[in-house]
C-alpha cells in the first residue's frame, strides 16, 4: 500500500482561514448559527451524554 496516496494533500495556494473554515466544528457551529432546530439538538445531545457519563461514574465509584 502506498501511503503517500491516502494523506491528504494540501495546495500551496490554500489560506489558514480558508483551512479553518474546513474543519468540522466550524461547519456545526455556522450550521447552528443558522438553525434552530440544529442548535436544540445538540444541546439536548450534550446533556443526555453528560447524564449518561455521569451516571456510569456513580455506578463504578
Amino acid at each position: 500500500m502506498n501511503n503517500e496516496t491516502n494523506n491528504p494533500r494540501i495546495k500551496k495556494g490554500i489560506e489558514p482561514k480558508e483551512l479553518i473554515k474546513m474543519q468540522t466544528e466550524v461547519g456545526l457551529i455556522e450550521s447552528m448559527f443558522q438553525s434552530k432546530t440544529l442548535t436544540a439538538i445538540v444541546i439536548i445531545a450534550i446533556i443526555l451524554l453528560g447524564g449518561f457519563f455521569m451516571f456510569l461514574s456513580k455506578v463504578t465509584g
